[in-house]
């Protein structure tokens, strides 16, 4: 086949039956090789041939022409050197290997830091490593990592989702436990305003059916004056009524005695729970959080927060939570909080309250 210098070859890339540019075939283009390199090994184009002489790593290098260099790519391929330039000596490449201290070495590493080791071709004992129990520990070790991996994926994974349902597990908890508290104090103000509108009412019926009593008296008291003041200029008419006006006037009195005695009202204020002053004061109302132990599998603490849940919605405020997943209230150490007898104290004076035994009767002071 002839070969145009400079043009691209269609050809496929495992041909060996001509030649082309091996460095420029690693970016997928195919050109027509001008030189070969006996050091390295490869087929050039002219470009590639001009940097290989100018480069210092390669500069010495034998370069055969066009003329001389093989024809074929057969039995030139299979040969493997490596390319990694030295991390000491850049401008060498690796190519031995030190079993005493394990390191990858250059030709100036061996000759300058390991003289006295006993150093190995790496071309010669590549094959050997390939298909030996070396190479393949590494690759179980990377197929078990690559498992590992997929598994901390998965339970990084597992584990978000967990992080959004823990949350909305407890946050769902906390707003039913503050509905709870909620309709509590609801039911509770409801009950002391309907006390409260109770004695109210009663005070006022009583108040009402005094004001016309009070008028009632003052009316006769003044119908006596206006009949004393009209007999002034008549002495003897003036005693007779004065004389029927003081019976009439000590009936009165009595009468005003009487309206004095009913006109107290019950006097009342609101005594504050100590349970609610002490909740009100604490800094852990509602609850707080602690930590769960992690050491139990997904699948069960999944388990037992879904239980969790499915009671307390039926439930009122439990006495008791799953120590395994349920956030516990932790008491306020500094925080004191009314006993059962105190609460249940409490009650017994609302019911009280609510049978209608009067709260003790302040007399009205004029």
């Amino acid at each position: 086949m002839d070969q145009v210098p400079g043009k691209k070859l269609q050809v496929d890339a495992s041909a060996l039956d001509i030649t082309y540019c091996q460095p420029c075939s690693q970016d997928d283009e195919y050109i027509p090789a001008e030189a070969y390199c006996t050091v390295c090994k490869e087929f050039m184009c002219d470009t590639c041939t001009s940097v290989h002489k100018k480069q210092r790593m390669s500069k010495s290098h034998t370069l055969l022409d066009k003329s001389s260099m093989p024809t074929t790519m057969q039995g030139f391929t299979t040969k493997e050197e490596s390319k990694t330039p030295c991390d000491i000596h850049p401008e060498e490449c690796i190519k031995y290997f030190c079993p005493t201290h394990q390191t990858l070495n250059c030709g100036h590493c061996v000759v300058l830091e390991h003289q006295s080791c006993k150093q190995e071709i790496i071309s010669k004992i590549a094959k050997a490593f390939k298909e030996g129990k070396a190479y393949k520990a590494i690759k179980q070790v990377i197929v078990q990592l690559l498992k590992d991996i997929d598994a901390c994926a998965s339970n990084v994974e597992e584990n978000t989702k967990l992080v959004k349902y823990i949350g909305e597990q407890e946050i769902a908890k906390i707003k039913n436990y503050r509905d709870q508290i909620n309709k509590y104090f609801d039911e509770r103000e409801q009950t002391l305003l309907e006390i409260i509108a109770e004695v109210k009412q009663m005070d006022e019926i009583l108040l009402k059916s005094l004001k016309p009593k009070c008028d009632n008296l003052k009316a006769q008291v003044g119908e006596i004056k206006a009949k004393l003041e009209a007999q002034e200029n008549n002495t003897s008419q003036l005693f007779i009524e004065a004389h029927i006006s003081k019976n009439l006037l000590e009936g009165l009195q009595l009468s005003l005695a009487e309206i004095k005695k009913n006109n107290t009202i019950q006097q009342y204020q609101i005594r504050k729970d100590p349970g609610t002053e002490s909740l009100l004061g604490s800094r852990t109302g509602l609850g707080t959080f602690e930590e769960i132990d992690t050491s139990q599998k997904l699948g069960q603490r999944c388990g037992h927060s879904r239980r969790s849940t499915s009671q307390s919605e039926g439930e009122k405020i439990p006495a008791t939570s799953d120590p395994a997943f349920n956030v516990k209230a932790v008491r306020d150490e500094n925080t004191t909080t009314s006993d059962a007898s105190s609460n249940t104290q409490v009650v017994a004076d609302i019911q009280a309250t609510k049978q209608k035994k009067k709260i003790k009767p302040i007399k009205y002071v004029s």
